[in-house]
């Protein structure tokens, strides 16, 4: 019989997708083509998805790397009941989580394919695969026993040989977001009613009660359970008695790379596919995200294959992408219902039409799970429903089928273009303005708006009208004219960022001059952390492409943004042009000091005042910024407040003010963990930088050798600093009296701070001599 089984299982589970919507299967062999993304060990809340707040803008390679490498476990699927982290070495309750077109089920199906072809789990004599989406289906009381045989009927009546050896089973139960009753397995054992404890597996009780007491092993106890979920239904199962909690990250660089060698079949292809890839930042951020992948792949095939013989234009917005995406159905899918009969484009039209408005239903009403009410509602019949748009899934016993869209976001685009072309162009504007101000927390058209604007586009519009003709011109131009308007008038950080978002999905060259031009100041973060609005890589990638052709950004506030290195790398291209820019707080780390210094560096840079507050920023990163201050002469104010910076870091900013290149005027060093070793370097600095006029040195460690900068300051002709900050720097009395005799030739020093440090009543003395002897000081204290 588990011969048999098996036998079963391979020809189940060969195919990488379900059926689509025409009764056919997609090409895709999931032993050839499957890929494995990163897989994390990590308890509930705490993994990957549980950092998102502060994270974000890191998850993709480098920080999402580091973050694994120091904090979690990586393990494959081979090793889900063997991690040294379990509880139980080969057996137990395993749930693995992941957000949704992570993997979770494409990876449920390798291994039960992999169990079945003798490659893993040895342990388990028999894998039993149930998805929540078809047990939702299941009516009134069932049993262990009846569910097996309803879904593995080739066990017959030997089905009851299987309780004779629990440990030798797995039940793998997929998506349990899926699932349309709760299962509460936070209650403490002993507290659930009888009537809903499952104690033997041919007893009849409601399949929640089946599930938590499989997962609690109240029945068949020595069994193993594998469940797949969202990181959202995790609170669900804190009492679970799970023995390893797993987390799917996705795919980084080298996942990426496998996937693309293994779609593509050829190495040429593969590594042009991922050049292109990398080189557009929207899309190989969608990337780390194996369904995107998946998506972005099947769009782009076509193109890489002409590319030697035709001049091809690859997508460069997410727009584009799904536009292309949606072309290569009609045109390339090989399962095309089409492709042996001509098609007017009015006939595919009213069928983009009929999906679409199923699509725009779904947003609404809040489904992503079609039945045949829903098709007929929209007029979609099943014979049209075309491959690569829907999948059809179907029920126990193939009496009922039911669908989904091969992806949500794609669902998003199709209702996007329905709109764009059915819309009245008159009404239009209020009715985007009225989704746009949906209620905070609904987030349902916030893609699709984005969708709809991108349609405007010539690039989306070129390709659309290949295959459906040309959209509508008076759309076109309303949609135009509310992008501006919203680019006006946006009052809030988010409002103001869906607007750039808009903006770069349009790819109206004149219209982000103008949107830029009348904002002047983009403010996205703040000094206060929780009134930052946080940035993803995706926003940082559109933000740099939307400043990138205009030349007169007077501010852009990015402060507490938490931008990483990969969010400075993606907006390099655009920073040099601001003339004020704020980048305190966003962990920027040794490459993102050095991306800035390379941007200090430019011929063309126009940053005067530049924040980096609050880094982290070391003494091996001053050294690479000093390299860009050096170099450049258009920065007068740079603020290096609260970071690491040290001796030897001072010393290096040191060198740099000593360039004839540097124009800096106010320099704020106050925590940086400076001491008094400094002071001769500082001196000597003052002496040679014409430019300073304004220098912090607040709360660090300089000591009495503080009273000598002070000295220096005050004797130097040549010197040109007008304000010293020493406050909290530790100064005591002992050197006080040398202020009293100290030679008073600069002129320009109006102000020294000497408060909070250590200084008493001995010193008020010497300070009067110091402020008689030199009028010129306004303020000491």
């Amino acid at each position: 019989i588990q011969t048999q089984h098996k036998s079963f299982l391979l020809q189940t589970s060969e195919d990488f997708w379900v059926n689509t919507a025409a009764g056919k299967r997609d090409g895709f062999c999931l032993e050839k083509c499957y890929t494995q993304p990163v897989i994390v060990v990590s308890g509930p809340g705490q993994g990957v998805s549980g950092r998102t707040l502060t994270v974000r803008g890191k998850r993709r390679e480098e920080g999402q790397r580091k973050l694994i490498k120091s904090q979690w476990e990586t393990v494959r699927i081979s090793q889900l009941f063997r991690s040294s982290f379990g509880k139980s070495s080969l057996s137990g309750t395993v749930v693995v989580s992941g957000p949704a077109g992570s993997g979770k089920t494409t990876m449920v199906q390798k291994i039960v394919r992999d169990w079945a072809d003798g490659k893993i789990y040895h342990q388990f004599h028999f894998v039993f695969l149930f998805k929540f989406r078809d047990l939702n289906d299941i009516a009134g009381r069932t049993s262990i026993k009846k569910l097996i045989l309803d879904s593995y009927p080739h066990f017959g009546s030997g089905v009851e040989h299987l309780w004779e050896q629990p440990q030798g089973l797995l039940f793998i139960l997929d998506s349990l977001e899926e699932f349309k009753h709760r299962i509460d397995l936070t209650e403490p054992r002993g507290s659930t009613l009888p009537e809903r404890q499952c104690f033997h597996p041919e007893c009849l009780c409601e399949v929640s009660d089946i599930v938590r007491c499989l997962i609690r092993q109240d029945v068949l106890k020595g069994c193993s359970v594998l469940l797949t979920t969202r990181p959202t239904e995790l609170q669900t199962l804190g009492n679970a008695g799970v023995n390893l909690w797993a987390e799917i990250v996705g795919f980084l660089k080298e996942q990426r790379k496998e996937f693309l060698a293994r779609y593509f079949g050829d190495r040429r292809l593969a590594e042009a596919a991922f050049t292109y890839l990398e080189q557009n930042d929207v899309l190989y951020s969608m990337c780390d995200n194996p369904s995107y992948c998946r998506i972005i792949c099947y769009s782009l095939a076509p193109g890489f294959r002409r590319m030697q013989e035709t001049q091809e234009t690859l997508p460069t917005t997410v727009t584009q992408l799904f536009a292309s995406y949606m072309s290569n159905i009609f045109k390339n899918h090989q399962f095309n219902i089409y492709k042996h009969r001509a098609v007017s484009a009015e006939q595919i039209r009213d069928l983009v039409l009929r999906i679409g408005q199923l699509a725009y239903l779904g947003i609404c009403e809040n489904i992503h799970d079609f039945n045949e009410r829903h098709l007929n509602r929209c007029n979609v019949e099943r014979s049209h429903a075309l491959p690569g748009f829907l999948m059809q899934h179907m029920e126990p016993g193939g009496s009922q089928s039911h669908f989904s869209f091969v992806h949500v976001t794609l669902q998003e685009f199709l209702a996007a273009l329905s709109k764009y072309l059915t819309a009245d162009s008159q009404s239009l504007r209020p009715f985007l303005t009225q989704l746009l101000d949906s209620p905070p927390g609904d987030n349902r058209f916030k893609t699709f708006l984005r969708f709809i604007v991108g349609l405007s586009s010539p690039r989306s519009a070129q390709i659309i009208k290949d295959l459906l003709g040309p959209l509508p011109h008076g759309v076109t131009c309303s949609l135009i004219d509310w992008v501006k308007t919203q680019a006006e008038i946006s009052s809030s950080k988010r409002r103001l960022l869906e607007s750039m978002h808009y903006l770069f999905e349009s790819q109206h060259t004149g219209l982000m001059q103008h949107a830029a031009g009348l904002r002047g100041t983009l403010t996205f973060g703040d000094d206060f952390p929780y009134n930052a609005l946080r940035l993803t890589p995706v926003d940082c990638t559109v933000l740099g492409a939307v400043l990138r052709p205009y030349d007169k950004v007077q501010e852009l506030n990015l402060s507490n943004c938490g931008l990483g290195t990969e969010g400075i790398q993606r907006l390099a291209s655009a920073v040099h042009k601001c003339k004020v820019l704020r980048l305190r707080g966003n962990n920027l780390t040794d490459d993102g000091v050095k991306l800035l210094s390379e941007t200090l560096k430019r011929e063309d840079c126009k940053i005067q005042t530049l924040d980096l507050s609050s880094n982290g920023i070391s003494h091996t990163d001053a050294q690479e910024l000093a390299k860009g201050l050096s170099s450049n002469s258009s920065l007068t104010q740079l603020d290096l407040r609260q970071n690491k910076l040290g001796d030897t870091g001072a010393t290096n900013l040191c060198e740099a003010l000593s360039s004839p290149q540097c124009k800096i005027r106010s320099l704020l060093l106050c925590e940086n963990l400076i001491r008094g070793k400094v002071v001769e370097k500082l001196t000597l600095t003052l002496s040679a930088n014409w430019s300073l006029t304004s220098l912090n040195l607040n709360k660090n460690k300089l000591g009495d050798q503080g009273i000598r900068l002070v000295i220096a300051a005050l004797g130097q002709r040549s010197c040109t600093l007008q304000t010293l900050e020493l406050e909290a720097n530790g100064i005591t009395d002992a050197h006080i009296e040398d202020l009293a005799v100290a030679p008073a030739t600069n002129a320009a020093l109006t102000k020294v701070n000497l408060s909070d440090n250590l200084l008493t009543d001995q010193s008020v003395l010497a300070l009067s001599t110091l402020t008689r002897r030199h009028p010129s000081l306004q303020t000491i204290g």
